[in-house]
């Protein structure tokens, strides 16, 4: 049996292209804590973070951001994907941390000695939008953010990666905040995957 397996593109509508994955992890606590890591397999596109808070944040932030939410929170409001936008003016994060995507990328030419490229996406906030004005986070509270590059629009268009480049979350500074994590992605149309 051979190490290699054979690779091979097929049609733009094969049910291989269709499927979304998901890469399903747990954070560790603490001030920069990390999720698993995972490696792509083909050519990805990483289309959202959703997260769902299993001990809250003690950190508090300002920021303006889009903010999601879906009925897994404590609200006045149930509407399933239910989308706020993007914040006028800044946005208190009670009990909350920032999390953060990070993929790593070999840059080298064909035939090179790697080297290695990471780039940061986020800060994403593990949080819950109230009607109090505030983003809050608690036990038990579901976030979502759609994925994008910063010349992205709207947070459409999800983040390109090669087959090999590694993908992680990161937490920011907070000591506590622990979430379980998803990523969900599809396999770029054409993409060699294993035969």
């Amino acid at each position: 049996m051979s190490n290699l397996n054979a690779l091979k593109s097929m049609s733009y509508d094969n049910p291989a292209y269709l499927g979304r994955e998901v890469y399903s992890t747990i954070m560790t606590a603490g001030s920069g804590g990390v999720s698993a890591k995972f490696v792509a397999h083909t050519n990805l596109i990483l289309q959202s973070l959703t997260g769902f808070t299993t001990t809250a944040g003690t950190s508090t932030y300002t920021a303006t951001n889009t903010l999601y939410y879906n009925s897994y929170a404590i609200s006045t409001d149930t509407t399933i994907g239910k989308v706020f936008g993007t914040a006028t003016s800044a946005l208190v994060h009670v009990n909350s941390s920032q999390l953060s995507l990070i993929r790593i990328t070999n840059t080298a030419t064909f035939g090179a000695a790697p080297s290695l490229s990471t780039t940061t996406i986020g800060p994403f906030y593990a949080d819950q939008f109230y009607t109090n004005g505030t983003a809050t986070g608690l036990i038990g509270a579901a976030f979502n953010y759609a994925l994008n590059t910063s010349t992205g629009t709207a947070g459409v268009g999800g983040i390109l990666l090669n087959a090999g480049d590694q993908f992680y979350v990161v937490n920011g500074t907070d000591a506590s905040h622990v979430a379980l994590i998803a990523i969900d992605a599809l396999i770029q149309p054409n993409a060699a995957v294993t035969a």
